[in-house]
Order: structure tokens, then sequence, then C-alpha cells
């Protein structure tokens, strides 16, 4: 995982490759800042409250606001994922939203 300080801010850019097994699901969270992602391999899937599912294979994006509650899940072959944010360091970035 890479961060950098962004000049003139209290925030930082990080950037990092997120690897899901099988099926498995990120439970339904927000980002605390502006989120991007890009699927280098395998599928994803994203649900946004209050929004359809969106189903990305390699090559597909998404970008989130901040505090957008979502869930994300990797298909059946799994995902590899380069994912960028901007969050306040030292503070939480992804916040568990029960349901």
């Amino acid at each position: 995982m890479q961060r950098i300080h962004l000049d003139g801010t209290d925030r930082e850019l990080g950037m990092g490759i997120a690897e899901f097994p099988p099926n498995a699901e990120k439970p339904r969270h927000m980002a605390t800042g502006p989120e991007l992602a890009y699927v280098l391999e395998g599928e994803l899937i994203v649900q946004v409250d209050g929004e359809p599912t969106k189903v990305l294979h390699a090559g597909g994006s998404y970008q989130l606001a901040a505090n957008v509650v979502h869930v994300t899940k990797a298909g059946p072959a799994g995902a590899k994922v380069i994912a960028s944010w901007v969050h306040v360091p030292g503070k939480a970035f992804n916040i568990l939203v029960p349901r």
C-alpha cells in the first residue's frame, strides 16, 4: 500500500491492491473519503444502498463519494482490485454500517 500527503490539506491519498477470495464479501460499510477502484482480474459486485447492483469485470471501475454505504463482493473466481482513496491520516477510513 502506498500513501502520500496531499499538499495544502490535512488529507492523504492511499492506493493499494486488494485480492478477494471467491465469493468473499466486505460487509456493509462506508468510507470517510472518496474512493475509486479498478478491477484487474475476476469479478466484483458492488451494491450501493438504494441503487441497482453493479457487476464489474476486469477493466471495470467504480467511484464513490465519501460516506456512501455499500457492500462489495467477489464473484465465483474471486477478484483482484487496485483501489485509491482520500482520508485524514490517523482516523478510521472504513466504518462498518449495521442494517
